[in-house]
């Protein structure tokens, strides 16, 4: 199968994670590193992960997704920021974009693959970027920390290809993963068993139970305020529309022309409501002392 070319990694990335799916991975894992104060997150914690996005992204990623994205992300961040410590360039603040001839960014793109596209856009959410990967350092075979001097470009190839491609499609362990931690009981085939007792077994298995508890209530919290703020929304349009409907122009109309209030009073009054359609309901219900300390303040 040939390799994919960077731009067809690119549209493919943001075919699967659009921007503000992006975004809300970020938040989490700004969250992560807050929490944990600069650890690498493992497959646990990308699981998780995976169901606390349900509710802002209203999609289902695999933890493989994750994982892969939060690597993509961390590579980036590598490129734009060893592209902002370059020497050779001037830098446009307000663009976050750098400044130099045109020969010399070819020849730095073609030094350093994936960089082009930072000539007229920065990298979005810099410093989210920042707050997660600064102080990141992974460690084993696949570890790479930014304190590190720049790797070269076959093996920042090597890095990218084995972290953006860790498979052709979705596993079955995947799948079982994700259905363990959204029912709450593990039963993937590939269970370790524990050498000695089964108390280590179960305290595992209550530590997972915990960990998707706690993010469902999250997920459920998140959706039960979005449905109550749809609800009261409902409501307010409900009420809006009867308010006009019961208290027209006409309506409050005859209410001031029965107040028997001066000619100016009158006036500004029926201005004041001809020009604010929202308010013929409020005026409608409103108190005989209210209704006639509104008026005399717009006669003042």
């Amino acid at each position: 199968m040939p390799r994919k070319t960077q731009a067809e990694d690119e549209a493919e990335d943001r075919l699967i994670w659009p921007p503000p799916h992006a975004h809300q991975l970020l938040i989490l894992l700004e969250d992560f590193v807050r929490k944990t104060h600069g650890a690498i997150p493992n497959i646990k914690d990308f699981k998780v992960m995976v169901v606390k996005l349900l509710g802002p992204c209203a999609k289902r990623y695999r933890p493989a997704q994750v994982k892969s994205k939060y690597h993509r992300m961390r590579i980036i961040y590598g490129k734009f920021k060893k592209l902002i410590n370059h020497t050779g360039f001037g830098w446009d603040f307000d663009n976050n974009t750098p400044m130099c001839d045109t020969d010399v960014w070819d020849d730095y793109c073609k030094a350093n693959p994936g960089v082009s596209k930072f000539k007229y856009v920065g990298l979005s959410d810099y410093e989210m970027h920042k707050n997660v990967f600064e102080k990141s350092n992974a460690t084993g075979g696949l570890g790479y920390s930014l304190a590190n001097p720049p790797c070269d470009v076959d093996d920042e190839a090597d890095i990218e290809d084995r972290f953006l491609h860790p498979d052709n499609g979705r596993s079955d362990d995947d799948e079982e993963a994700f259905q363990d931690y959204i029912g709450g009981q593990y039963s993937g085939s590939k269970r370790a068993e524990p050498s000695s007792g089964r108390g280590r077994g179960r305290k595992k298995r209550t530590t997972e139970a915990d960990c998707v508890s706690a993010a469902m209530m999250e997920v459920a919290s998140a959706l039960k305020l979005r449905a109550d703020v749809s609800m009261a929304s409902q409501r307010l349009h409900s009420e809006t529309v009867n308010n006009e409907e019961e208290f027209t122009l006409a309506a409050c109309q005859k209410i001031v022309d029965s107040m028997g209030v001066t000619p100016t009073a009158y006036l500004k009054a029926m201005q004041y409501l001809m020009a604010n359609k929202e308010w013929h309901g409020i005026f409608g219900r409103m108190s005989d002392d209210i209704r006639w300390s509104w008026i005399a303040s717009l006669d003042c």
